[in-house]
């Protein structure tokens, strides 16, 4: 019998690098049943994107994502502060790098499932927002990145539109094949494009959105939160996540407390409903900071009469 998408990632990760074994069983451990159906259902949607031979290649780039992180982590540590402050420094050595980016970003799109606190945030994702817009029509996602998240909104919501947008042309180009890959590019539109400019956009126009990991990218963060507040409809729900002293080559804004995502939030007039904070199971040793990933499901209030 051929071996699953999942036992071929996991019998070449052990393969080459049985290092990362410890990680893996980290995730699985979090849920068993539900981490063999994201893999899965990711896994399936690369194949189909990338074609033969891309887990193995998408493996290499989660190795190598991971290790990077891991080096920002420590020199963060020795440092104290993140690396770089503003975004023309990121866009000059990482965003305007294509080749770099594809990596960087299929590295990204396994994390969802092989780091334990992201398959957390996961979980949040499916049972907490999706689970509240399901008869959403018009979803809006800032910054996809690889996509995944917004694809996987429209395999559940099949009712549902979504509109992406995202500075980098590769993010573009990634998050495209994968709503193809997984037959929803009839109803999911990319288009390149700055996320703080989309006050341009109709007011009141998403019925649920997302964003994942921009924030912590941003000079300015709470203008993010300013942009939900005028794209959605009253009573809509944006799912967010946020990273917390977790450095990373294209973190710019230092956040250091879960409070300050929730006052950005609730000082750009959105309602926040429900939080998670989850971390790495392990840190480095001696660390000053705990490196957290967070989400918040932050809603536009309905006007009262």
């Amino acid at each position: 019998m051929p071996a699953t998408n999942l036992e071929r990632l996991r019998s070449y990760l052990e393969e080459r690098y049985p290092q990362f074994r410890t990680g893996v069983a980290e995730a699985v451990a979090v849920s068993p049943q539900r981490f063999a159906e994201i893999a899965d259902m990711y896994l399936g949607w690369l194949l189909r994107a990338r074609g033969d031979g891309s887990i193995e290649q998408s493996v290499d780039a989660f190795v190598q994502f991971t290790t990077d992180v891991n080096l920002a982590q420590a020199r963060y540590e020795a440092a104290g502060h993140y690396e770089y402050q503003s975004f023309d420094e990121v866009n000059a050595i990482h965003y305007s790098q294509d080749s770099q980016m594809q990596g960087y970003l299929w590295g990204i799109y396994l994390t969802n499932f092989l780091w334990a606190h992201h398959l957390e945030l996961c979980l949040f994702f499916r049972d907490r927002f999706l689970a509240r817009v399901g008869d959403s029509r018009a979803l809006i996602e800032i910054a996809p990145g690889h996509g995944g998240w917004g694809v996987w909104a429209l395999h559940v919501l099949r009712e549902a539109n979504l509109r992406g947008y995202d500075i980098s042309p590769t993010s573009i180009t990634i998050a495209s094949s994968v709503a193809r890959a997984a037959g929803v590019d009839g109803r999911a539109h990319y288009e390149e494009r700055d996320a703080l400019d989309l006050t341009a956009l109709d007011a009141e126009s998403a019925d649920a959105g997302i964003s994942s990991f921009l924030i912590e990218h941003l000079e300015q963060p709470g203008q993010l939160f300013k942009v939900l507040h005028h794209l959605l409809k009253p009573g809509g729900i944006f799912f967010v996540t946020g990273a917390l002293t977790a450095a990373q080559i294209d973190h710019i804004y230092e956040f250091r407390k879960e409070s300050e995502l929730v006052t950005l939030a609730e000082d750009s007039g959105l309602r926040v409903l429900e939080t998670l904070s989850t971390n790495p199971k392990r840190l480095l040793p001696g660390a000053r900071f705990v490196p957290r990933s967070m989400a918040l499901l932050v809603q536009k209030p309905v006007r009262v009469s």
